[in-house]
């Protein structure tokens, strides 16, 4: 009697199961695939509350600032790469912005298309930056020296820090990754509305400006949709700006123009190396 019991409730069970619903199963299955660490979302550096002020949304429609963005200035525009550290190892990272498109109905949302580079592994990435603050940055040195330059009174240049979340796709292929991080950028707006990066009045580092004197920096996680790995990692416009703590030791020699052993086997051996890997043949423009 007892085996004629369990026999029926395995029936049941079976029948059960072979009688649910098409919409059900789907739902369980899309269940256990949101809960794969691969789907997880990479923690972001920006609470839901962060948002732009009346007045920094006016400044932003004011002023495209996706030339500062990209590094399409006077300034940068022969080497626009970012340099820096990925993964607990410091390994050589570089990052670079092709093309920055402001979007046309949301002045703060910029479109982005660009490369990166890794143990010689070169990946292209499209994604967006989005403006989520700006704060008045005070730095009386930088804008007594910019009014003394432009010949103008005091208070006509202001410096701001604007901070963007950072969120790009890899080009789909084996190892190929997910970013989510903060892009910070120092900058000066005058008063006839030019506008420019907040650097270092002296060669090195500078601790007073979020971006350490290099105008543009970013920072955050990435992802490998290959095996999940997900690893740190961050870039400046000099990699001595982008982690100064970690670059201290990097290069020896009377000029500082050799590069301690231990770090040459991370992709520091061709520091000085006049490479101009991030050009591209043409594309279509961003959408």
């Amino acid at each position: 009697m007892k085996k004629l019991i369990v026999l029926l409730a395995v029936a049941l069970t079976s029948a059960a199961c072979q009688h649910q619903t098409p919409k059900a199963v789907v739902a369980k299955l899309a269940t256990k695939a949101a809960q794969h660490p691969l789907n997880q979302p990479l923690p972001s550096l920006f609470a839901a509350a962060d948002t732009l002020d009346a007045p920094m949304r006016a400044l932003v429609r004011q002023h495209n600032l996706a030339t500062l963005w990209q590094g399409n200035t006077d300034e940068r525009k022969d080497d626009p790469t970012l340099e820096g550290f990925f993964g607990p190892d410091h390994y050589r990272f570089a990052f670079v912005f092709n093309e920055v498109r402001r979007d046309a109905q949301h002045p703060e949302l910029f479109h982005v298309r660009g490369k990166c580079r890794y143990r010689k592994n070169i990946r292209p990435f499209t994604g967006t930056l989005t403006m989520r603050a700006i704060a008045i940055l005070p730095d009386s040195a930088f804008q007594q020296m910019m009014e003394g330059d432009l010949g103008t009174a005091p208070g006509s240049v202001q410096t701001y820090t604007a901070k963007a979340q950072l969120q790009l796709r890899e080009e789909k292929q084996e190892n190929s990754g997910l970013f989510e991080g903060e892009a910070v950028l120092d900058f000066y707006v005058t008063a006839d509305h030019h506008f420019g990066y907040v650097t270092s009045l002296v060669d090195g580092v500078d601790d007073t400006n979020p971006t350490r004197g290099g105008g543009v920096l970013l920072r955050g996680k990435r992802r490998n949709i290959t095996t999940g790995q997900v690893k740190s990692f961050v870039v400046a416009a000099s990699a001595v700006m982008a982690a100064p703590d970690v670059f201290q030791d990097f290069a020896i020699g009377d000029r500082g123009d050799e590069i301690n052993p231990k770090y040459a086997k991370l992709g520091w051996n061709e520091l000085w190396a006049n490479e101009e890997w991030w050009h591209d043949s043409a594309k279509p423009p961003l959408l």
